[in-house]
């Protein structure tokens, strides 16, 4: 177990250690499935689990751990009725946290603790999934998150859709938001993908990092000290941290799961608290990568430059001059990873403050990034082409007079 660990988390871990008796069978690779108050849906959720189809290269069994925190209905029995009839490896553990811990993150951390100190009675190597139990993943779920690792990469994020039947009885407000997020969101990502591509996580990408979706290697699990502790956001704080240690993750847009689309959760900050919030206030911002068109190709070509410059040895004090970063806050960090001074760049940086569209203001910049993905499928893949495209583009947004020439104005826009 991690000494990074915080206390209550490692107490609880090890006392639901004992009970669990892992060294009796210890499979590579092991679906955490937090659970509270899930009666109505977990046997869904651990149906679709004993229905993985797994290909031949499989590495074997893989078993299933439900954490059943602070529940108060029928979860556990259901759970380990399925499970058991499956004959699959599976361990059910109930817990009782104090209000403090009690908590999507906490949950989900001690899950994936609880996950990997089981694999680790086997052996060193292993996969750690997670999905949440009021969702369904699909029959290749497993197959393909465990390709995705084989290829190279320590982490898979999957997507979620919301359930057809409940998102069908959605205002139609918030159906139609959702698909302009969504075609902004893929617009944003295929500029991406021309601008700076990512060897291990090429278009057609998406963002998401969410629990309902997430696998991980052992090892990466390991590396990043386990999930951080956090109550809300669990599920993007392991992103982040897998990301600033340089592991490389995977956003497979053809792994898909079905998630809940009610507005009641059982956890603060999660998909449902989401949906009741913009429920009630139909203009309010939503993700902080869905930015204005400028600013989210400023980001997309500083990232890339900076990237080229650590490659080559980074100069520090000229970056954090170049970016307006406090003097000495890359100094650190300039020679250990490149994740590490990009996730201090974006902290730090005013030119990449987030500034979330709201929904009122975002079809026309998608508009706006359908015209640019035209011209630049027109151009060259070289800089001498598209430079000038993404100049362009930035200058369309900005007042007149910036810069001297064309090399000057593109570094003052974007830089």
């Amino acid at each position: 177990m991690s000494a990074s660990l915080s206390p209550p988390r490692l107490g609880f871990a090890s006392l639901l250690e004992r009970q669990a008796g892992f060294s009796r069978f210890a499979p590579r690779v092991v679906v955490a499935v937090p659970a509270r108050d899930e009666e109505a849906r977990i046997e869904r959720c651990l149906t679709a689990l004993v229905g993985q189809r797994r290909a031949e290269s499989d590495v074997g069994a893989f078993g299933v751990l439900v954490l059943a925190n602070n529940c108060r209905d029928e979860t556990v029995p259901k759970a380990r009725r399925v499970l058991a009839a499956a004959g699959l490896p599976h361990r059910v553990l109930r817990l009782d946290v104090p209000p403090a811990y009690a908590n999507a993150g906490f949950a989900r951390g001690l899950a994936l603790d609880l996950a990997s100190t089981w694999i680790e009675h086997g052996g060193v190597h292993g996969a750690l999934l997670t999905t949440d139990a009021d969702t369904v993943v699909a029959p290749d779920w497993l197959a393909r998150n465990l390709a995705g690792l084989s290829a190279g990469c320590g982490a898979v994020a999957g997507r979620f859709e919301l359930d057809p039947v409940e998102a069908a009885a959605l205002p139609s407000a918030l159906r139609r938001r959702r698909r302009i997020e969504a075609a902004y969101e893929a617009a944003l990502l295929a500029l991406a993908g021309r601008l700076d591509p990512v060897p291990h996580d090429p278009w057609p990408n998406h963002w998401t990092a969410s629990g309902a979706s997430f696998a991980v290697s052992l090892a990466a699990y390991r590396q990043i000290g386990g999930q951080p502790n956090v109550e809300v956001g669990e599920d993007r704080a392991l992103a982040a941290a897998l990301a600033r240690h340089d592991i490389p993750i995977r956003h497979d847009p053809a792994i898909v799961v079905t998630t809940s689309a009610r507005l009641e959760g059982r956890a603060s900050g999660g998909c449902a608290a989401t949906l009741r919030q913009r429920l009630e206030n139909h203009d309010l911002p939503g993700d902080e990568k869905l930015e204005a068109l400028p600013v989210a190709l400023r980001r997309m070509v500083l990232r890339r430059r900076l990237r080229q410059a650590f490659d080559r040895g980074l100069d520090a004090t000229a970056w954090e001059r170049r970016l307006g970063v406090p003097v000495g806050a890359l100094q650190g960090v300039a020679r250990v990873r490149f994740g590490e001074v990009w996730a201090t760049v974006e902290r730090l940086s005013p030119l990449l403050a987030p500034r979330p569209l709201r929904p009122s203001q975002m079809e026309r910049h998608l508009v706006a990034a359908h015209q640019l993905l035209r011209a630049l499928d027109r151009a060259s893949r070289g800089n001498e082409k598209v430079e000038p495209i993404i100049l362009g583009a930035l200058l369309r947004h900005q007042p007149q007079g910036v810069g001297g020439g064309r090399d000057e104005e593109l570094g003052s826009l974007i830089a």
